[in-house]
């Protein structure tokens, strides 16, 4: 239980390092600068691309990066990635709609708790295609998929926040992500030790 509850902890301590003290930060400052502005007012949806996919640089990288200094052994069961990934989504999910709780009623959060509630499963996803890249001694190959995956999901905001009911379809687009990613999961027991037994 001991060891379950630091690796969640890593988990939320890998997204308060990759975000709230790196990224967040560095695109305030690039935000503020007249060059950027003038180059979002000039290209809104490149740019908005850029910085969703700049989310999926910055977490999947310290993901690595956690996974790498943390978690030497590769004989580790599926669990550790699922509980790192947990860690970090809902830690997300805090910084995300704390803001709101203590201005909007709960009941008037449905939708921002859907989206939270997929984005964990992604950020679990995510955390066991790195953790796959250990496993299976193809580490930047997995390192590069989750930078795609995280930084795909992220931009359907920017490329369907113009069009009609676009709430409804990036959740929807998001939900059939997460079926993907959750049978990736499943199948990668494969490539984990299950009672201290290699498979």
């Amino acid at each position: 239980m001991k060891k379950k509850g630091m690796t969640f902890l890593l988990g939320g301590i890998c997204f308060t390092v990759s975000q709230l003290l790196l990224r967040i930060p560095l695109l305030n400052y690039f935000l503020g600068t007249s060059k950027f502005q003038l180059l979002y007012i000039l290209n809104p949806l490149l740019i908005g691309i850029l910085i969703a996919f700049s989310a999926g640089v910055f977490e999947e990288s310290f993901r690595f990066i956690f996974r790498n200094l943390f978690f030497k052994k590769k004989d580790t069961k599926l669990s550790v990635p699922i509980i790192f990934g947990f860690g970090h989504g809902i830690v997300e999910a805090i910084f995300v709609l704390a803001p709101s709780l203590s201005v909007v009623p709960l009941g008037e959060l449905k939708i921002a708790l859907l989206e939270r509630v997929l984005a964990i499963v992604l950020h679990v996803g995510l955390t066991v295609i790195v953790w796959n890249g250990f496993q299976r001694n193809k580490k930047i190959q997995y390192l590069l998929l989750a930078i795609f995956i995280h930084g795909l999901a992220n931009s359907l905001i920017p490329i369907l926040v113009p069009f009609a009911y676009s709430i409804l379809i990036i959740e929807s687009l998001l939900f059939l992500i997460d079926i993907f990613i959750v049978l990736y999961v499943y199948q990668s027991k494969k490539y984990y030790y299950s009672k201290g037994e290699k498979r």
